[in-house]
């Protein structure tokens, strides 16, 4: 680490998923120069590109599903599932802007399908009316489309470099570090950054994400001073393990399907309480993927959770699901129903992947999938760091404790195109880089204190993490758990830093994932903690109830007197 290269851009963008491709796109039409860094291969790596289930979904209140449908409609469902937590200004942009980023999309060549002459819509999580526009195999289709018109331009990318800090002074974001997978160093200089890294899922042992998805964003906005809110929400719901890694669609409870252990025993009944039924809690599940504390359906997700963490579970980790006993033919019957309108795509999907739905089990766990929270960013999209902007599952504000299915991809389309106008914008009226001090010693600090030598490997120490992630911070929280969870994520950064064996470069890229995953760990359990209530995806079983008294937004921010604090982000 002796020298640094130095590039220069006007724009620079990091990530190559939605978000960061509409982003790109729109700075590169503002007229300035654009820089792409992605951590992996471009266009093939990141959350967008890695298909998790059969369908994309992509919400747009145009009445294409139902013509009493409306944007006001659509917001209106953002605002219910958010249960106070969201920007809602940030909601209503999303809302309204939804049907332009649908044409958007079109214009670049992505195809949404479908039926009968019409698109194919279906109702999708937390919302009341049918509005999500489907994408066949899920978002690969757009970071094609994006990624292909951005190449035909000709904006340079940088391919398999991690950006490992960014760069600010006075409260002003001037580029970012970074380095690639045979050691090299860079420092990037940009009048404007946009940061759309995706989540943090590999904090998790089952996730829906791919391994290069490890909270970089989130931990380096938080380092750099970024204000960070609504970590506690997360989406996790049951996902498939086995034969595949897969979402399991919420219209699938519709049949509905059977839940067994390993022992052959049906079990969800021993998890509800007096007065709660099965037949209640799955039918009410078809309502949405997520685990959501707000109703009956957060029985399925705890009772898989304990029967897992209490040995119950296969070998594969996972619980064993069948529509063996299931009466297709009545189920089916309402073509305008959810699984009625998307039964054809799923099973085709399943069949092509070995599992016939009709007479094979197939096999679920409690899975990580969307964080909710992130950098706090304004209508701008710009974060509390002037000249940094953020986009994607890597921003927050426009959900809140829930969010809807099909929002996140309308999300990195409507705020990438906000993040790159406006980061062009600046980067226009300004006429040079400002002078950075101390701009090496800063990142060689940084690394130093990686030793590089021990006892531990960086997979040994992952594992342990993911463990402790999965068992205390998943699904069911609670005081002690979480208190054990931050002393643990502290034991597991110091052995991180003084006992891990570190050689050569894609080491320590590995090492500095872990130290972002732990980073990011630590952010969502401190912040889960201090909510002592029960809302939407957090739960906390010691406190199961909503509390008004919570009505506000835990925000972090490492500047502050106090790291963490309460405020209400759109008091109007």
């Amino acid at each position: 680490m002796d020298k640094f290269e130095t590039i220069t851009t006007d724009v620079l963008v990091i990530g190559s998923g939605g978000a960061a491709l509409r982003a790109a796109l729109a700075a590169h039409d503002a007229g300035v120069d654009v820089l792409v860094v992605v951590k992996g291969k471009f266009g093939k790596s990141g959350a967008s590109y890695y298909s998790v289930a059969e369908v994309g979904a992509f919400n747009v209140g145009d009445g294409a599903g139902d013509p009493e449908d409306s944007p006001d409609n659509h917001y209106r469902d953002i605002e219910t599932a958010a249960l106070g937590m969201a920007d809602l200004r940030l909601s209503r942009i999303l809302a309204d802007e939804a049907e332009r980023a649908m044409r958007d999309l079109e214009h670049y060549g992505v195809e949404f399908e479908r039926r009968d002459g019409k698109y194919l819509v279906y109702q999708a999580c937390f919302s009341v009316r049918p509005r999500s526009h489907v994408i066949k195999n899920h978002f690969k289709p757009i970071v094609k489309a994006l990624g292909e018109e951005l190449l035909r331009r000709g904006v340079p990318v940088m391919e398999q470099i991690m950006v490992t800090n960014l760069i600010v002074r006075d409260g002003e974001c001037l580029g970012a570090y970074a380095m690639d997978a045979d050691g090299k160093h860079y420092v990037i200089r940009a009048k404007s950054t946009v940061l759309t890294v995706g989540g943090a899922s590999h904090l998790f042992k089952f996730n829906l994400y791919p391994p290069d998805i490890t909270g970089d964003g989130y931990a380096a906005a938080f380092r750099a001073g970024a204000r960070m809110t609504n970590m506690e929400f997360m989406q996790a719901g049951v996902s498939v393990v086995s034969p595949f890694i897969n979402l399991f669609n919420n219209f699938l409870w519709e049949a509905p399907p059977r839940l067994t252990n390993r022992l052959g025993e049906t079990f969800l009944e021993k998890y509800l309480e007096p007065g709660v039924t099965a037949e209640q809690v799955i039918r009410t599940k078809a309502g949405h993927f997520p685990f959501s504390s707000r109703d009956e359906s957060r029985y399925i997700e705890i009772a898989i959770h304990k029967e897992s963490h209490s040995g119950n579970a296969f070998e594969n980790g996972g619980i064993a699901i069948d529509f063996r006993d299931v009466d297709f033919e009545t189920v089916l019957a309402d073509r305008n129903s959810g699984i009625g309108r998307m039964w054809p795509i799923t099973y085709e999907w399943y069949k092509e992947r070995k599992a016939d739905l009709y007479k094979d089990s197939i096999y679920v766990v409690c899975s990580a999938h969307a964080v909710n929270g992130g950098v706090l960013i304004g209508p701008e999209a710009e974060s509390s760091i002037k000249g940094l902007f953020a986009a994607g599952e890597v921003a927050s504000g426009p959900h809140g404790a829930d969010r809807l299915g099909g929002n996140m991809s309308v999300t990195c389309q409507v705020f990438g195109r906000r993040a790159g106008e406006n980061a062009g914008k600046r980067a226009k009226v300004m006429s040079s880089h400002p002078p950075v001090r101390e701009l090496f010693e800063e990142e060689r600090a940084y690394l130093s204190q990686f030793k590089g030598a021990g006892k531990y490997s960086v997979n040994e120490l992952k594992r342990k993490l993911q463990d402790l992630s999965d068992r205390y911070l998943l699904i069911v929280r609670t005081e002690q758990g979480l208190n054990t969870y931050l002393r643990e994520v502290e034991a597991l950064r110091e052995q991180l830093r003084n006992e891990t064996a570190i050689a050569g470069a894609r080491d320590l890229q590995r090492t500095l994932e872990l130290d972002n995953l732990l980073e990011t760990g630590r952010l969502m359990a401190s912040a889960a903690l201090l909510r002592k209530e029960s809302r939407g995806s957090h739960y906390r079983e010691d406190y199961p109830a909503m509390d008004p008294a919570y009505d506000r937004n835990i925000i972090a921010d490492r500047n502050a007197d106090e790291t963490f604090f309460f405020h209400k982000l759109n008091p109007a």
